[in-house]
């Protein structure tokens, strides 16, 4: 026999079990509401959803207990582990508790535990699934920044160098030269002194 078309934690039915919690979690008795009717219907919808978070529950069990899971179903088996986890077993566990209380007034008494459970260390397995990819990226972009980094610092450096060396050329110039007022004064006074020995002569 081949594989299903359909597997249990297939993309499909991700979006039917996000629905059905949904809708599932608007019917709940509100005051007034309370009749034995109602109270069935809440009753079924309860059973129903604690039912669909033991489905879940066992499929991803049997999922994460394999030796390799394919890099195709690893994002989507991540997104099942992430809706049982902060969506759908959470939910499912405070409608019950908030409807227990109407519902044991007409003798209708929900299971004190859901059924199947998942282990938190293969929970944890599911939703670091698809992350050793994202960790290399993140690893590759920090050793280019770094990498960048230590350039612009080396450049600033020797920018910093260049301009020392610079201003001491500049320095040694300056000191070699003569002033334009020096040459001046020394000219004037070489001709004062001409002009005082023609006059004894």
């Amino acid at each position: 026999r081949g594989a299903p078309e359909n597997p249990p934690l297939c993309e499909e039915h991700l979006k039917f079990a996000q629905m059905v919690l949904k809708a599932g979690l608007a019917c709940t008795l509100h005051d007034g509401e309370e009749t034995e009717s109602t109270a069935m219907c809440v009753e079924r919808v309860a059973a129903d959803l604690m039912g669909l978070t033991a489905a879940v529950a066992v499929a991803l069990k049997r999922e994460l207990k394999k030796q390799t899971i394919s890099e195709d179903s690893e994002e989507l088996l991540k997104q099942w582990c992430e809706f049982y986890s902060e969506e759908l077993l959470p939910d499912t566990k405070k409608f019950c508790k908030k409807v227990t209380g109407k519902l044991d007034a007409y003798g209708l008494y929900l299971p004190s535990r859901i059924g199947a459970n998942l282990s938190q260390d293969l929970l944890e397995k599911g939703l670091k699934l698809g992350s050793g990819a994202d960790e290399e990226e993140e690893e590759e972009e920090k050793a280019v920044e770094e990498q960048s980094e230590e350039e612009d610092k080396s450049e600033e450096k020797n920018n910093e160098g260049g301009g020392k060396v610079e201003d001491a050329d500049t320095s040694m110039a300056m000191g070699a030269q003569p002033s334009a007022s020096t040459q001046d004064t020394d000219e004037y006074d070489e001709y004062e002194y001409d002009e005082y020995d023609d006059e004894y002569d």
